[in-house]
């Protein structure tokens, strides 16, 4: 046991100086006052320098102040991607508050509930809500007062353009990131300036190689993998090219970033990569890829590295958003790491992480622990829900070597680890619900729990499950699949619009089984392993069968199949309701282009979802360029 904790104690011995008693409010006024000429944010023609966008940010401050912003009060932010939000994030900051980002594709039902969540904090006072123009019309009046950051930064000049005076302290709320709940409802992490300064503190070390650095703003804001992208830069003297997301998914942006060929450092998830694999990245001016948000392939590392040649740095970063984003790092080293998965790496500066039995002790060598996370990055804990909070942020022996007697505060992450041979840790996957698709957190319970609302359903269950025929290397092959009890089988689409209603997108599941019975254990228990892989039949939509009339809708059709593993497509089949996501609609997209020698814009996929409406703009694009 006292090897043990020599080697726990070794592992974590990760102190580093840090600017502790600073905000990121204050690293971000110092980078640009040390070069307020240098270009710091670029939307397309438009861009803001440094100084300009201090001076922006302090407007919106001024203005927020003017409304009752402070300290500890969490103001919620509805915008699209542009130089705008970033100018209100940093807005929001100086003004002592903490952002709340929302997601603008979010349904009004969940944003209206996380609006609930925020009022909850101050009794008596309506929450603020920062919008991009249009972005609140959908809400109930007196739900948020709303302040509407127009485009251009219109109407701002009634506020003052110097900085405020520092308002909120190290150890004041930062940030706040919903994440899914296993009870039904999103539960919002809180993060204190400290934890997010000791983080891009370190991210700032450890990836950026040089100032000026480009990073793509693509990915959603309430997404806390974005948090990198966002802050970083603005630390270390960087640029951030923003690239618009109204109507476009994440995917699709990333296509552009790379067409682009502007950007030097990205940070992006395993299932992004996989979409960008065959793509020309020797002609970008890479330095550094930063892949997180679920498990990294060797064999997807290995190919990206020959693509963007030897010059790249691929880090794998691990980490909860109760830990700040990232608390683990690996650079991916093709003669070493031969194993199936990339591995989770060492600690960031001053985190601990500890793979512990049940008891608290650490791991033996080659055994199986949870692994339980400390150090300045943990979050303060979840808003307005001290239950759970309890039961998660815990106090417990320290387990290192050296430290008996002494008390430590962890986060329980639920993921399992062991040790490897190589003294490394190996990543082995979730001790609880909780799953992740796409590089998204996700608890079936909260899908499960609106699922079981509806009127006809008698019983349900989530799972995870492999696309029928991938390869066990693919890890962007996973899916959700829906299992209920009703008198009759019901149509995928209404239950994929049920689900709609108040679940982002990337929480409906792909398929729909109805089943008389949900099989369980002899103690009662639902039985996982009984649970029947979805088929390659045609699943129930809305819409009747239709065979296809032309040689266009068959080669259409085909590459459908092929994609979505199905037997049978029928013309008016939507591809969502087929069990469809965006980022494999963005891989069939490329197909149909390739073999049509056209280009179909991706935002016409999303508007015509099916294979006659494909075929017949295929049809009207090839002749139009004949």
């Amino acid at each position: 046991m006292v090897l043990v904790k020599t080697s726990l104690a070794a592992f974590n011995d990760t102190a580093a100086d840090w600017p502790s008693d600073r905000t990121i409010v204050d690293l971000f006024e110092a980078a640009a006052a040390a070069d307020p000429g240098a270009e710091a944010i670029r939307a397309g023609e438009r861009a803001l320098t440094f100084g300009e966008l201090n001076a922006r940010a302090n407007q919106i401050a001024w203005q927020l102040k003017s409304l009752g912003a402070r300290p500890e009060r969490a103001v919620a932010l509805k915008m699209e991607h542009s130089i705008e939000v970033v100018c209100a994030i940093l807005g929001i900051l100086k003004s002592g508050s903490a952002y709340v980002p929302i997601d603008p594709s979010n349904p009004a039902r969940r944003v209206e509930a996380i609006l609930a969540r925020i009022a909850e904090t101050h009794p008596g006072e309506t929450p603020l809500l920062v919008a991009g123009q249009g972005q609140a019309a959908d809400l109930p009046k007196g739900l948020a007062r709303v302040v509407t950051v127009s485009p251009g930064l219109r109407g701002l000049d009634l506020f003052r353009r110097e900085n405020p005076a520092r308002a909120a302290g190290p150890e004041n709320l930062a940030y706040v990131i919903y994440t899914s709940g296993s009870t039904g409802e999103p539960k919002g992490v809180m993060i204190e300036h400290r934890s997010l300064v000791n983080y891009i503190w370190w991210a700032k070390r450890s990836y950026v190689p040089a100032k000026g650095m480009a990073w793509p703003l693509f990915s959603s804001l309430a997404f806390d993998l974005t948090v990198t992208t966002v802050f970083t830069p603005l630390v270390s003297e960087g640029r951030i090219l923003v690239y618009h997301d109204a109507g476009w998914s994440h995917g699709t942006l990333l296509l552009k970033v790379i067409e682009d060929r502007a950007v030097n450092i990205m940070k992006l998830t395993p299932a992004h990569l996989a979409l960008v694999k065959d793509m020309d990245l020797a002609a970008l001016d890479l330095r550094v890829l930063v892949v997180g948000g679920e498990d990294l392939k060797a064999g997807l590392a290995r190919e990206i590295l020959a693509k963007a040649g030897p010059g790249v740095a691929i880090y794998n970063e691990y980490g909860p958003t109760e830990a700040t984003v990232g608390c683990m790092i690996h650079r991916y080293d093709p003669e070493l790491d031969t194993g199936v998965s990339v591995p989770i790496g060492t600690p960031a500066a001053n985190m601990a992480v500890l793979p512990l039995d049940e008891a608290y002790r650490p791991a033996g060598p080659g055994g199986q622990g949870q692994l339980f996370l400390a150090g300045p990055g943990l979050a303060r804990g979840y808003l307005n829900r001290p239950d759970l909070t309890a039961q998660r942020f815990l106090e417990i022996p320290d387990p290192r070597e050296g430290r008996e007697g002494e008390r430590l505060r962890v986060y329980a992450t639920g993921d399992l680890a062991r040790w490897g041979e190589d003294g490394r840790l190996v990543f082995l996957g979730r001790a609880d619900a909780q799953v992740k698709i796409g590089g998204a957190r996700i608890e079936l319970g909260e899908i499960e729990a609106r699922l079981q609302q509806h009127p006809a359903v008698r019983r349900c269950a989530v799972a995870v499950v492999r696309q029928p025929g991938a390869a066990p290397e693919d890890g962007d092959a996973n899916r959700l699949a829906a299992y209920y009890e009703a008198e009759t089988p019901l149509a995928a689409g209404e239950l994929r619009a049920f689900l709609a209603e108040t679940l982002p997108a990337f929480m409906l599941p792909a398929h729909y089984l109805h089943l008389d019975r949900l099989p369980l254990t002899t103690n009662g228990k639902l039985d996982q392993a009984a649970l029947p892989a979805p088929g390659t039949d045609r699943p129930e939509v809305s819409a009747g069968f239709v065979e296809q009339a032309s040689e266009t809708e068959a080669q259409i059709a085909a590459i459908w199949k092929d994609a979505l593993r199905l037997t049978q497509i029928g013309v008016r089949d939507d591809f969502f309701e087929l069990g469809g996501k965006s980022l494999p609609a963005i891989r069939i997209l490329m197909q149909i282009n390739k073999l049509f020698g056209i280009e179909v814009p991706v935002a016409a996929f999303f508007a015509h979802p099916t294979v006659a409406e494909l075929a017949e703009l295929v049809d009207r694009l090839r002749a139009g360029k004949d």
